[in-house]
Formats: structure tokens, sequence, C-alpha cells
């Protein structure tokens, strides 16, 4: 249990917190986001890609990386 004045002082904190960064401050209050369908199948798809290269099937590797790049472009991902 916090005192009084700790109280304040978290409170004087929070206050600056806010007023400093409004946009991480939204950010925070909304929650963390669901990830993106194109997220998912990007991490699925490496996924395979990574487990078909240890099997020694190549090409079909190959292509579950370009599916993710593909991927990873329909999110909109940039290299910056």
């Amino acid at each position: 249990m916090l005192s009084e004045s700790e109280r304040r002082s978290l409170d004087e904190i929070e206050h600056q917190f806010r007023l400093d960064d409004p946009h991480l401050d939204n950010r925070l209050a909304v929650g963390r986001s669901h990830p993106k369908p194109t997220t998912v199948l990007a991490v699925l798809f490496g996924a395979l890609g990574v487990f078909l290269l240890c099997m020694g099937v190549i090409g079909a590797a190959l292509l579950s990386f370009g599916m993710v790049s593909v991927s990873l472009l329909l999110r909109g991902t940039t290299w910056r």
C-alpha cells in the first residue's frame, strides 16, 4: 500500500508522462493489438520453410520462404 506522498508522486509522474508523449499514452491505454492475419501467415510459412529445409526439400522450402515475403509485402512491411 502506498502512502499519500508516494501516491501523489506517482500521480505527478503519470501526468508528466501523458504530457510528454500522448501518442504512446494512447497506445498503452488501448492495449496490445492482435497480430494481423498476414503476420500469422508469414510466421507459419517461415516455420514450414525451416522444416522443409531441414528435411532436405530445397525447392518447397524456397517456395515457402517466397510466400513469407509475399505475406510481408501484403502487410505493408518495408525495410525502413
